[in-house]
């Protein structure tokens, strides 16, 4: 899984390196310029899970995006060099209001744990695990995203004025990237003749948004939305886990 870096390898890793320092600096100075911590939060949601869902897959082994995180960090510790409570004022500015810090903490990383349970049980299916990503990047921030300006018809005040518009938003654009990462990925399955299935997982994804609180969507979209493909598209196929 590890191995030589190739020149791709160093290329799409300081590509992601730089963007993710840049957005996360965008990001930053938006939140002191009095920007609405929703949008600052948003902007590193999609753009950097973006970025990873259409680079992870073009590397030749796990050795470059190992490289990318190191350079991640390495900017990242140069700027907390200068600036002591830097990570801090990031959690401030990703933290929706009247959540804590440890919150926004625990939907990043639990995000990640789950990104990483979904790679290694479907790796031989790329399309899998780059639509688990996409379902979060797009379709969860696309219901605050749209959600937020847009939505009037709010579904009930205990699930924190989530609307119908938002809802929308989520079911569609999880479908598009579904359908995109099939389109990219896969052979085997058509995106136009499974559209059915793509949609009935679209469905469930949406509700799970709706229901969710706090960081649990960052954990169950990408596993569910993987679990869907698996079973609703790809019927049949061993996990890797326990393909040997």
């Amino acid at each position: 899984m590890f191995g030589d870096l190739a020149t791709v390898d160093i290329v799409l890793a300081v590509l992601t390196g730089v963007c993710g320092s840049v957005v996360l600096a965008a990001a930053y100075r938006m939140a002191n310029s009095g920007v609405p911590n929703w949008k600052s939060r948003k902007l590193v949601h999609v753009t950097v899970g973006t970025l990873i869902g259409l680079t992870v897959m073009g590397y030749t082994n796990l050795s470059g995006p190992a490289l990318a995180i190191v350079l991640f960090l390495v900017v990242l510790l140069y700027a907390w060099a200068h600036k002591s409570d830097l990570v801090f004022d990031l959690l401030v500015a990703g933290s929706r209001e009247g959540e804590s810090r440890l919150n926004t903490f625990a939907s990043g990383l639990m995000g990640v744990v789950a990104f990483g349970a979904v790679f290694v049980l479907f790796f031989s299916r790329p399309e899998i695990f780059v639509a688990s990503i996409l379902a979060v990047a797009w379709g969860d921030a696309a219901g605050e995203v749209i959600g937020r300006p847009y939505g009037g018809r709010f579904i009930r005040k205990r699930f924190r004025k989530k609307s119908f518009e938002g809802a929308l938003a989520v079911f569609v654009f999880t479908l598009l990237g579904i359908v995109s990462a099939l389109a990219v990925y896969s052979t085997e399955v058509s995106p136009l003749a499974s559209l059915p299935q793509i949609a009935l997982i679209g469905l469930v994804v949406a509700l799970i948004e709706v229901l969710s609180i706090g960081w649990t969507d960052n954990f169950f979209i990408p596993l569910v939305t993987a679990g869907l493909m698996w079973q609703l598209l790809f019927p049949g196929m061993p996990l890797l886990l326990f393909s040997g």
